[in-house]
């Protein structure tokens, strides 16, 4: 089965349409169409009117620390499986170690000083993020891999 999952936000492609003209609507984007041999490609553009309302957004403190996160939703029912529950407990950790090697690698690849000066104030925000997803993964591995240890201890299996 593939599954959309984006690092920090999902969303689907059904979503993202309606939202581009939603931000149309608004004046807050402005769109043009270009032609790329048999295909037209739409490609949207920040309004003065978008570019605050952005500004506005991202300057918001943030009220609440909320984390949406699925794994726990199911980890709360996971007493209704029927049989070992072992298994499942070591998806989540090999679900994990995928993610963590994929940020160990990207992260390696950064350099913040071949970003070009007017853009470094934003990639260092940006590798900033990953290296905050990155340790959020090796918290919840090491978790995920204590509960595991607790459940096989319990007898349960």
């Amino acid at each position: 089965m593939e599954r959309s999952t984006t690092m920090f936000y999902n969303t689907s492609f059904g979503s993202i349409h309606p939202a581009l003209q939603k931000l149309e609507r608004e004046n807050l984007v402005t769109v043009r169409q270009e032609a790329n041999g048999k295909r037209v490609r739409k490609i949207y553009s920040r309004t003065a009117k978008g570019a605050k309302t952005f500004q506005d957004w991202i300057s918001e403190p943030v009220a609440v620390f909320k984390t949406k996160d699925e794994s726990m939703l199911r980890l709360f029912y996971f007493g209704h499986i029927e049989g070992d529950v072992a298994p499942h407990i070591q998806l989540y950790i090999d679900e994990a170690n995928n993610w963590i090697a994929a940020l160990e690698t990207l992260l390696r690849t950064q350099d913040l000083s071949k970003v070009p000066t007017e853009f470094q104030k934003m990639a260092f925000f940006q590798f900033a993020t990953m290296r905050y997803g990155l340790d959020v993964i090796k918290f919840s591995k090491g978790w995920y891999e204590q509960l595991l240890e607790d459940y096989k201890a319990q007898g349960f299996e």
